[in-house]
């Protein structure tokens, strides 16, 4: 029994370590990057196919409703993570009324829609079943942008 536990606990870590890191050279995909005058936020995101392409075991489907699903839940995740990041960059922290304030504010406003870099499978034997997909937002100045989203929601 133990020894199930360890193949599979292995397993799961070789399947997280095959992601999408491996798919460009192990190329750091996660955070700001300035891309000449565009700046860019990318954020890996994991995410499970839908339960009845996996009960059809529809390779296909499989993929498809895994990249939905992760696509679904990259703007929250980008969103939440830029706040953060720049109330770290302020050294300041705000109460969670206050942050969903910024959240909302950004999600209105300079963030309208999320785009998609690559995905992998990280299901068992490279299956479709689990993914991690790469999301990015972008534009000019969009960092600052953000601070400033974030000052506004602090000082409010």
């Amino acid at each position: 029994m133990l020894q199930r536990i360890m193949i599979a606990g292995m397993a799961a870590l070789l399947a997280t370590c095959a992601s999408v890191d491996s798919v460009n050279g192990g190329e750091q995909l996660e955070g700001w990057k300035r891309e000449g005058e565009i700046d860019v936020y990318y954020v890996k995101t994991p995410a499970r196919a839908s339960e009845l392409a996996i009960n059809k075991g529809d390779p296909a489907m499989m993929k498809t409703t895994c990249m939905e699903s992760s696509k679904l839940q990259a703007l929250d995740n980008i969103i939440r993570k830029m706040v953060g990041e720049s109330l770290e960059a302020q050294s300041g922290m705000l109460d969670g009324q206050t942050t969903n304030y910024a959240i909302t504010s950004l999600r209105n406003g300079q963030i309208k829609g999320v785009q998609q870099k690559e995905c992998a499978p990280t299901g068992e034997g490279g299956s479709w079943q689990n993914c991690e997909c790469v999301h990015y937002v972008s534009g000019p100045n969009l960092k600052k942008q953000i601070q400033i989203e974030v000052t506004k929601a602090a000082e409010r």
